[in-house]
């Protein structure tokens, strides 16, 4: 079954969307906010990704560009506008494509459909990560469109930390990976190819230490900052209320 995830502050338009989805046999995950979209993305497999905009602003665009910068996902932008201005900035931001929320029912559902048949050929093709592009049918890594010349075990272990992010590989469990009969195999040798990859990554100005981490004594792990939507709503609350104690300091003063 697919799964859609759905960003929408209208409580009542989100359930009557996701019904008909589910309708249809696709599973709906329901945000109500920019922070908790980013954070739905990051931490479960979504297929799709519906953003409802009220209007041009920079917070939606901001959005896009986070997601595209971690995931190959598609996204597809509801709206009632058909500002020439506004889809062109959502689909240089990222987006996929563009509907109406007036649009029928039955031509809505179907370009839907559409994007998830896309989606589950290309996902299997394709690892994406902040520019790095790992492509599984041609055997090659991208950065922003620089190929990069990374040997086949090098090839596979950048495949196998993209696969499994922020989990800790043990140096054992990535030579069994790599080789077969693993265990006449130095585990030094993964480190030498570990430290080839992050020269060939240095080359072309990717971050890979930011990424790329070693677990001392165990392995390495690939790691990926998760956002917590608790945590910036908070942050954004304490601010508001500074804000609030600042202005009536003033009008006091």
């Amino acid at each position: 079954m697919y799964t859609v995830l759905l960003m929408e502050e209208k409580k009542a338009l989100l359930d009557a969307l996701c019904t008909l989805l589910e309708h249809h046999e696709i599973s709906c995950i329901r945000n109500h906010s920019y922070e908790e979209t980013l954070h739905t993305v990051h931490n479960e497999w979504i297929d799709l990704v519906i953003l409802d905009v009220l209007s041009p602003s920079f917070s939606w665009i901001k959005l896009c560009k986070k997601i595209k910068e971690c995931s190959a996902v598609p996204i597809v932008i509801m709206t009632e506008t058909c500002d020439k201005e506004f889809i062109l900035q959502g689909l240089n931001a990222g987006a996929d494509d563009f509907v109406i929320k007036l649009m029928d029912i039955d031509i809505l559902i179907a370009k839907i459909k559409a994007h998830l048949r896309r989606n589950s050929r290309s996902s299997t093709q394709e690892l994406r990560f902040k520019g790095l592009v790992l492509n599984r049918e041609l055997f090659e890594v991208r950065y922003h469109d620089i190929l990069l010349s990374f040997t086949r075990k090098e090839y596979a272990l950048i495949e196998y930390f993209l696969s499994h992010p922020n989990q800790v590989l043990t140096r054992k469990k990535l030579l069994s990976h790599l080789w077969d009969g693993y265990q006449h195999i130095d585990a030094r040798t993964v480190d030498s190819h570990i430290r080839n990859i992050r020269v060939k990554l240095r080359e072309v100005a990717f971050p890979v230490d930011e990424f790329l981490r070693t677990a001392r004594g165990i392995g390495y792990r690939w790691k990926i900052d998760m956002v917590n939507p608790n945590r910036k709503m908070s942050e954004y609350k304490m601010k508001e209320k500074e804000s609030k104690m600042n202005h009536k300091s003033i009008k006091l003063n």
